[in-house]
């Protein structure tokens, strides 16, 4: 079977590596798909490959080119896997299933959370955590997207402005934006649990540690969620 992944920038993926020590000599294989396009990539996956992983900034797109596999899935509007299945494309969600594994595995459900960000990782995570008992609250630099998403599709979890969080009110934080938002210097990390999904580039290590908190890095996001959605590649 050939499978890889798409998205741009992805030179940088860690997926094909591990998918070559999670399945060797397997006769299968996983190539990076470097296109700026969404419809280009898309048309590749049509052509060539059996199934693709999905990254940044192509998963709310992959969302509307697919049928979703699970209601969680139509909750938050963002696939990272499409994968041809009886004639039909059908979109998972892998960071839904990470976020949830690394929440029960540590012992965190029933945590106050809050997820910042709003693109298709942060929707997966916030949906994941609601999904494993916890109280989620959701916050953006735009809060109109957010608080939209929110309404439409997720009342059951609470939109926030980033001006008006105080870590007071959350145990754990996942944080699934590539950079540093303003705000951040004004929040203090101790006591708390902090999932940081940028792997490539983390910006929040330094500072959680060194304000007492508990730092989980992406690469465990990273392999949790690739381990859950390697499975659905060849189904497992």
């Amino acid at each position: 079977m050939k499978f890889g992944i798409i998205g741009h920038p992805v030179s940088h993926s860690q997926s094909p590596r591990l998918f070559a020590e999670a399945f060797p000599n397997s006769g299968h294989t996983y190539d990076i798909i470097e296109e700026g396009n969404f419809e280009k990539a898309f048309a590749i996956f049509m052509a060539d490959y059996d199934a693709v992983n999905v990254t940044m900034p192509f998963k709310e797109l992959a969302f509307f080119a697919c049928q979703p596999s699970s209601a969680a899935v139509r909750t938050m509007q963002a696939v990272n896997i499409l994968k041809k299945e009886n004639g039909k494309v059908m979109g998972y969600n892998s960071d839904y299933l990470g976020v949830k594994d690394i929440i029960e595995r540590r012992g965190l459900s029933g945590s106050r959370v809050l997820t910042v960000g709003c693109g298709g990782a942060a929707k997966a995570a916030a949906i994941a955590a609601f999904d494993a008992g916890c109280e989620v609250s959701i916050t953006n630099r735009s809060f109109e997207k957010c608080h939209s998403f929110v309404r439409h599709f997720a009342p059951d979890l609470h939109a926030m402005e980033l001006d008006k969080v105080s870590m007071d009110d959350y145990d754990l934080v996942i944080y699934a934006v590539p950079g540093p938002v303003e705000q951040l210097s004004g929040w203090n990390f101790a006591g708390k649990t902090v999932l940081e999904a940028n792997y490539a580039n983390p910006c929040l290590r330094e500072k959680i540690l060194g304000e007492g908190g508990i730092y989980i890095e992406g690469l465990e996001w990273l392999r949790a969620q690739a381990d859950s959605g390697f499975k659905i590649l060849l189904s497992l």
